[in-house]
C-alpha cells in the first residue's frame, strides 16, 4: 500500500455510513465516495487531494443497478481527481476494517443475478449500457484503484461496445489498477458479445505507464459451454465450446502482470502493448453470440505501441485455448519472449492450427529491422508454433532477425527448430539458433515427469531440460527485473480468498539460474521449491 504524505487525509466509506459525517474516521464514515452521483453534503463538498486515501469497508456492497438497494451509487461512479508522482491518491481498502467475521473485498454490484449454469436470461433486471466505474475522463494520473470485486452485470442488444465493469480512458497515465476480482456477467441470447471487464479507448500517449496488477477476470460463473453444446449459437463453435465476455479491450493496455484471465471469448486487445508477465491465460473459447458483432478471440491482439518501445512477454502460462489466432505482437524494435509455458492452445473449431499461436509482425512505426529473442521457453506440445507473419492491417510484414536459445520443445516432429517457427513474411526473416534447445517427444517427456498436469515442469534432476541450457549474461536487457536469470520464477495462482478469488503471487519460490542453467522455463532445484499449487487451481508455475 502506498503511504500518504504528511498533509494527506484518510477518508472512510461504509454501506451504513452517512454523507453528513466528517468521513475522517471509521466511526464516522460516509455512505459514498467522491464521484458517486449520490455523494452529497460533506462528502459532496470534499475535494480529494494528492496523497489522500479513500478506504472502503471490506464486506460491504455498493449497488450500481438497483436504486432501491442500499448503498446505491446513483449511476456511474466517475473518479476524477489526480495525485502526484510522489503522492498518488489511493482508492481501496484497509484489510483491518471490515463488516462480518473476516475481511473480504468491498463489492461493486450491477445487481443482476449470476448465471445459473444453463442457457441465458430472457432479459436483464438492470441492463448495462456503460461502464460501472470510470477512472476519470481522459486526463487522470497517479491514482491507485485497489481491491474491489465487480459482479452482476447483464447486457442486451447488438452494439459495437456495450460498456465495461471498469473504464480507463485514453489519456490517463501512471495509474495502478490492482487486486480486482471481476466475474459474474451475463447476457441475453440475442446480445452481441462485446462487453469487456476493462476497457480503455481514446487518445493520449501510447506509453501511458498504466499498470494492471494482480487481477482475476474469471468467467467460470458467466455463460460458457463445452464442446457440442446446443447453447453455442454459432454452429462453428460446436467443436470446442463457447464463452462470453472479454478481459481487456481498447487503445491502452500497456502493462498487465501477475494476473489471471480465463473463461472468456477474448482476453486482450490493445494498441499499446509493452509488458505482459507472470500471467495465466486459459480457456479462451470462441463466442456464442449470434449477431454480426461476434468476438474475434485472441489471447492478445496488439495493434501497435510507442515508437522505439521494446516489447516484453515473459513468465506467462498460456494453455487450453481454443481459437485460431492467439497472440499478435506489433514489434517496434525488440521483443523479449522468455520463460513462458505454452500447451494445448490451438485445438479450434476447424481443427488444430499451430501456425496461429504466436505471430510476430511489424507496424508502421517499427524500426527498419526488428529483433525477437526467444529464450528459455517450454513449448508443451506441437499445437503452438511461432510465425513471422505477413502484413495484416494495421500490422505490417515482419522484417528482422530472431534469436533462439535454451528452449524445451516437446511433441514436434521432426524434432528440429525449423519445425517450431514459420517464416511467412515478405520481408527479411533471419533465424539464428544459439543452441542448447532440448527436443523431446510427448511420450518421452511424459515418461520423465513433464506433463500438462504440472505445466511441463521438471520433476527430477535427471529430466532432459535440467542443466541443459547455456548461461546468458544479459538478463537486465531482457527485462528490468532481470527475470530471465530467475528460472522457476514467481508464478501466479488463482486461489479462493478475500471473499472471492485472488491472484496469489508468487506461487512458488524464485530459483536463480546462476551459472548452471536449465533449458526451458524452469530451473529445477529439489530442495528449495515449494510444492506445485493444488490440482484444480489456475496455476502458473514457472
Amino acid at each position: 500500500m502506498i503511504g500518504p504524505h504528511a498533509a494527506a487525509t484518510t477518508y472512510y466509506i461504509a454501506a451504513n455510513g452517512s454523507d453528513s459525517n466528517n468521513g475522517t474516521s471509521s466511526a464516522s464514515p460516509w455512505a459514498h465516495a467522491p464521484g458517486m452521483p449520490n455523494c452529497k453534503n460533506v462528502c459532496g463538498s470534499t475535494t480529494p487531494n494528492a496523497g489522500d486515501h479513500f478506504t472502503f469497508r471490506g464486506g460491504d456492497t455498493w449497488h450500481l443497478g438497483n436504486s432501491s438497494a442500499s448503498s446505491y451509487v446513483g449511476g456511474q461512479w466517475i473518479w476524477n481527481w489526480s495525485g502526484s508522482s510522489a503522492n498518488p491518491i489511493y482508492v481501496g481498502v484497509d484489510q483491518t476494517w471490515y463488516s462480518g467475521s473476516s475481511w473480504s473485498r468491498p463489492v461493486l454490484n450491477g445487481d443482476n443475478p449470476l448465471w445459473t449454469g444453463s442457457g441465458f436470461p430472457s432479459s436483464c433486471a438492470h441492463a448495462e449500457s456503460g461502464s460501472l466505474v470510470s477512472l476519470g475522463t481522459g486526463s487522470l494520473s497517479f491514482v491507485v484503484f485497489d481491491n474491489f470485486e465487480f459482479t452482476g452485470v447483464c447486457w442486451t442488444g447488438q452494439a459495437s461496445m456495450n460498456g465495461a465493469f471498469l473504464n480507463v480512458p485514453g489519456g490517463d497515465t501512471n495509474l495502478i489498477v490492482s487486486n480486482l476480482y471481476i466475474h459474474g456477467w451475463t447476457m441475453t441470447s440475442g446480445a452481441s458479445d462485446n462487453f469487456p471487464a476493462i476497457q480503455s479507448f481514446g487518445g493520449g500517449t501510447s506509453a501511458d505507464l498504466n499498470q494492471f496488477v494482480g487481477l482475476v477476470i474469471d468467467g467460470a460463473d458467466s455463460p460458457h459451454f463445452g464442446a457440442g453444446s446446443p447453447n453455442c449459437q454459432w454452429s462453428g463453435n460446436g467443436g470446442s465450446g463457447c464463452a462470453s465476455g472479454q478481459g481487456f479491450n481498447g487503445s491502452h493496455v500497456y502493462d498487465v502482470h501477475q494476473s489471471v484471465v480465463r473463461y472468456v471469448s477474448n482476453i486482450m486487445v490493445t494498441a499499446n502493448c509493452h509488458t505482459m508477465h507472470d500471467n495465466v491465460f486459459e480457456y479462451l473459447y470462441p463466442t456464442f453470440a449470434s449477431g454480426s458483432l461476434q468476438q474475434h478471440p485472441n489471447v492478445m491482439n496488439c495493434l501497435g505501441g510507442a515508437t522505439g518501445d521494446n516489447l516484453y512477454w515473459y513468465n506467462n502460462i498460456m494453455r487450453n485455448t481454443f481459437s485460431t489466432e492467439n497472440v499478435y505482437f506489433a514489434v517496434r524494435t525488440n521483443i523479449y519472449f522468455f520463460n513462458n509455458v505454452m500447451f494445448n492452445n490451438m485445438n479450434s473449431t476447424v481443427g488444430e492450427v499451430p501456425a496461429g499461436c504466436i505471430r510476430f509482425n511489424n507496424v508502421s512505426n517499427s524500426a527498419q529491422s526488428t529483433t525477437a529473442y526467444v529464450y528459455n521457453n517450454t513449448f508443451g506440445d506441437s499445437s503452438c508454433q511461432l510465425k513471422f507473419e505477413v502484413a495484416n492491417s494495421p500490422l505490417t510484414a515482419w522484417s528482422g532477425t530472431a534469436y533462439f536459445e535454451n528452449n524445451h520443445i516437446i511433441g514436434f516432429s521432426p524434432a528440429t527448430l525449423s519445425n517450431l517457427y514459420i517464416c511467412a513474411t515478405s520481408g527479411t526473416c533471419k533465424i539464428n539458433d544459439n543452441g542448447n534447445e532440448v527436443f523431446q517427444s510427448e511420450s518421452a517427456a511424459n515418461g520423465q515427469g513433464y506433463s500438462s498436469s504440472n505445466d511441463y515442469a521438471p520433476t527430477s534432476s535427471t529430466g532432459a531440460s535440467v542443466l541443459a541450457g547455456a548461461s546468458v549474461s544479459t538478463c537486465s536487457a531482457f527485462s528490468t527485473d532481470a527475470a530471465l536469470c530467475d528460472g522457476t520464477s514467481d508464478g501466479v495462482a488463482e486461489m479462493a480468498d478475500n471473499g472471492g478469488k485472488i491472484a496469489s503471487f508468487p506461487s512458488i519460490s524464485i530459483v536463480s539460474r546462476n551459472s548452471s542453467w536449465d533449458a526451458g522455463a524452469y530451473q529445477f532445484q529439489s530442495t528449495s521449491q515449494k510444492p506445485n499449487p493444488p490440482t484444480g487451481l489456475a496455476a502458473a508455475v514457472q
